[in-house]
């Protein structure tokens, strides 16, 4: 049974890769948007009194260039000073050969082919494509928040960052007996929460780690809290000695909440671009402390309806226009059917993004991040 794309593509619509990958918007599971929500912006240039950018680097994807190939995570450059994420993929042939089976064993043809095809294309250009770029700025915003840095290498290219966090705002990466999963005396797990509480002057809203993180915590014998969990969060209370016994604290400072954030990307493997590998967006080993926030004054295309949840963000994530779509403000994207091939289907998408924190100042910032080894 011969089939093509081309019909799929003709249904949706003209640009229907643009239209999708721009309307598009990060999936919930995506935590740390909420803390620095993508924002369209009209110009390539990123400004940020505390971010200082190092260097401006040539492209991963360089201009009258192919763009690499792979299905997730791909590259990162410089545009101007916004970082450009790009990624290309054909659908190959084992799936075609399922599609063509699925396409017989149903007996579709006509509309009821046409509107399978259109179906797949559309799942293929969100899933391939499109999770690819929210992916990747995800990441971007997890070295951002949980480093103060985003220092990345790919293919010989390197995308170095510092927002300038001041060091106050970073513990002390604990080890040995220090360990928050070490049952020692010496455990520092307490010690760097009520340090956390005190840089973010005992403001804090959320912490987020990874969960291999907090069970380490919560599993450590020395610690002696009690624990309950509700979803992915997990409240920890510590037992004070009074007398002869322990009881619960009745101190604020001494319980706490953990945000367990388990999301993951998938990145080609450099040692084998045949095949990826998993990457974790909350690193392990890092509690996150987010201060409550706001930000006064005007924001340019924030519209004049406050957003509480925008109004309490660190900074945003600025998505800029693209050459590829003639400088219309978002991402671009397109699906087509390659000549040679016309029983495939190839899809591309790029941006042009960068986050940005305007909670820094050259002493304070609203995050602090705490640091354990777990080995």
């Amino acid at each position: 049974m011969d089939f093509s794309f081309n019909e799929a593509l003709e249904g949706l619509g003209r640009n229907a890769g643009f239209r999708i990958i721009n309307e598009a918007r990060p999936a919930t599971a995506y935590l740390l948007e909420t803390l620095l929500p993508e924002m369209p912006k009209p110009d390539y240039y990123v400004e940020s009194a505390y971010m200082l950018i190092r260097a401006t680097m040539a492209g991963l994807v360089g201009m009258s260039s192919p763009y690499p190939p792979g299905g997730v995570i791909e590259a990162s450059t410089f545009l101007e000073k916004s970082a450009k994420i790009a990624n290309a993929v054909t659908l190959e042939e084992e799936p075609l050969r399922e599609i063509q089976q699925i396409l017989r064993n149903k007996g579709l043809t006509g509309d009821g082919r046409k509107q399978f095809l259109m179906n797949e294309a559309l799942n293929f250009m969100e899933k391939v494509i499109v999770q690819g770029h929210m992916d990747t700025a995800e990441w971007l915003r997890a070295q951002t928040l949980f480093t103060g840095k985003i220092q990345w290498t790919f293919n010989k290219k390197e995308l170095d960052i510092d927002y300038g966090v001041p060091a106050s705002h970073f513990g002390t990466n604990r080890t040995g007996n220090d360990r928050y999963n070490a049952d020692h005396a010496d455990n520092k797990f307490w010690t760097d929460h009520y340090a956390a509480l005190k840089a973010l002057r005992y403001n804090v809203r959320a912490i987020i780690a990874h969960t291999d993180t907090v069970l380490a915590i919560i599993n450590t014998d020395r610690l002696k809290v009690d624990v309950s969990q509700t979803g992915n969060v997990f409240t920890l209370r510590r037992y004070r000695t009074r007398g002869n016994g322990e009881i619960l604290s009745g101190d604020t400072r001494d319980s706490l909440s953990i945000i367990a954030y388990d999301l993951e990307g998938e990145v080609l493997d450099p040692a084998d671009t045949s095949k990826t590998k998993r990457v974790q967006m909350a690193p392990s080993g890092k509690l996150l402390y987010v201060a409550n926030n706001r930000r006064n004054g005007y924001r340019v295309g924030e519209g004049s309806t406050p957003d509480p949840i925008r109004d309490q963000a660190l900074g945003y994530t600025h998505v800029a226009p693209t050459v590829e779509g003639n400088g219309a403000m978002g991402r671009w994207g397109r699906m087509y059917v390659p000549e040679h091939a016309q029983w495939s289907i190839s899809a591309e998408g790029v941006s042009n993004m960068l986050p940005v924190r305007e909670d820094v100042t050259a002493t304070e910032a609203k995050t602090y991040v705490s640091s354990t080894d777990l080995a």
